[in-house]
């Protein structure tokens, strides 16, 4: 899932060949600092709250920071995404939702909100990304999957179609 900051009982080199791997691409800067999973979980975490609150522009610098740390971290790049959404910078939004689903194409919250945007600019494909989302949590156990149903299933009852049940 993208997620390559190592765990707290991994073994951390020393500082130069540390640097010499993330110029060459090998390592993030997360990893440089040394930063564990639970950390940056911890401050994600943060973040989330801060964007919960209302607090956009701080969940913003949160969000940026641990893609600058980490780019390679889907969930924090579509949370990135979310925040620039909710700041309406819609087509920042869709370049963190790509990205993110380039890194987890089963990534729900990348999928559903980037089929949520395009679905709002009359983009057929937002649907294909909407039916992903519940393919990717079938049984609804994220916010998202279940945003992501019940979007697909409005947007299919306005086309006229049945969704979900057998034989139809």
């Amino acid at each position: 899932m993208g997620r390559i900051i190592r765990h707290a009982d991994s073994p951390r080199p020393s500082l130069a060949p540390r640097l010499k791997a993330f110029a060459r691409g090998q390592m993030t800067w997360a990893e440089v600092e040394g930063m564990t999973w639970d950390e940056a979980k911890a401050v994600a975490e943060v973040g989330c709250d801060l964007a919960a609150a209302g607090r956009f522009e701080e969940a913003r610098v949160i969000f940026e920071g641990l893609v600058a740390g980490n780019p390679k971290d889907s969930a924090s790049r579509a949370a990135l995404g979310t925040v620039y959404q909710k700041l309406g910078r819609l087509e920042e939004a869709q370049a963190e939702y790509s990205t993110a689903l380039e890194l987890d194409a089963k990534n729900p919250v990348a999928l559903t909100n980037r089929g949520e945007l395009r679905l709002r600019t009359g983009d057929r494909r937002g649907f294909a990304d909407l039916a992903a989302a519940v393919e990717a949590d079938p049984h609804g156990e994220t916010a998202a999957g279940r945003r992501a149903r019940a979007l697909t299933k409005l947007v299919a009852s306005k086309a006229g179609v049945v969704v979900g049940q057998a034989g139809r």
